[in-house]
């Protein structure tokens, strides 16, 4: 018979019982065996989910909190350090709590406080199929920013406008037009997920001294930096939400996090249900789910 293996955490650390862990595509990176010079084996995968504090027999306290910063959330316990811990507020479901850091935190913060974008500012992303691509748009409309969404399928087009996106092109458009062409407007601001030549067409529709963001890298090859930066003109920055992490101050951390809340509370930041959800013993089978069916939400680990 398996039994969980109880953590001891420190004093200055709590003990974390799961309830739900998200699989996110950047938990699936070091398994398929990239990044491997940051990654010491060996490691429990997942970045984040949620759980209620335990005692230190395991019996569950009652009080939530994020599994987040912790040592890997696909297992049954995790320990967190006192001074990093966001509590999760009675009214936010576990659903919507399990997934509200990376994808959501790292919109927020981009659109916050890593660029300087005002109300009216046109900022160009591409990856419309991505799951961060609806919350880039829900969040850039509550803000007053015009998103134009970049896609390699129109299929997502109508998902994307009624998220609160400005406009939704096609990618092929961007190898004859630029954005200014196409809309009459040029963009203040890039977030680039695919990089290669996808992204050297994003940063062709950006207005001088504008910014162009790297975040992902979905088509495996990097962009011409240098070109980017001399020949078009454009700031240039590679955003990793583990840095943004290291920097911040622990009111800066809070408050995001409150923020985030306070916008799924209202209904003005939706995450999709779950797609499926796979007891851990079952790990194999929810990785089989994803590459095979590609679900539109994410599949949850959940420890039973």
């Amino acid at each position: 018979m398996e039994q969980a293996v109880l953590p001891r955490p420190q004093p200055h650390q709590l003990l974390l019982q799961m309830r739900y862990a998200p699989i996110n595509p950047s938990d699936l990176i070091p398994i398929h065996g990239q990044y491997a010079h940051r990654i010491a084996l060996p490691q429990v995968p997942g970045y984040e989910g949620i759980g209620v504090v335990a005692d230190t027999q395991g019996q569950p306290t009652g009080r939530r909190a994020l599994a987040i910063m912790g040592n890997g959330s696909w297992q049954t316990f995790v320990t967190l350090d006192l001074d990093k811990v966001i509590w999760v507020p009675d009214d936010i479901d576990d659903a919507s709590a399990a997934q509200i850091y990376i994808n959501p935190l790292t919109c927020w913060v981009l659109l916050t406080q890593w660029l300087p974008l005002e109300a009216d500012d046109i900022l160009l992303i591409n990856g419309g199929g991505s799951a961060i691509s609806l919350l880039f748009s829900q969040l850039a409309a509550l803000r007053g920013i015009k998103l134009a969404v970049m896609v390699r399928n129109a299929a997502h087009r109508q998902a994307l406008l009624n998220a609160g996106a400005w406009r939704v092109f096609e990618e092929d458009l961007l190898q004859q037009y630029n954005l200014q062409q196409l809309t009459g407007y040029a963009a203040r601001a890039a977030i680039d997920c695919v990089g290669g030549e996808a992204g050297l067409n994003l940063a062709r529709s950006v207005s001088a001294n504008g910014d162009f963001v790297a975040l992902g890298l979905l088509g495996n090859q990097q962009v011409d930096w240098q070109h980017i930066a001399q020949q078009l003109g454009l700031r240039t920055s590679l955003f990793h939400l583990r840095k943004w992490n290291a920097q911040a101050t622990s009111a800066q951390w809070q408050m995001a996090f409150q923020q985030l809340f306070h916008l799924v509370r209202r209904g003005q930041l939706e995450l999709r249900s779950p797609a499926a959800i796979y007891p851990l013993r079952h790990y194999k089978l929810a990785l089989q789910y994803i590459a095979n069916s590609k679900p539109q939400g994410k599949v949850f680990f959940t420890p039973e």
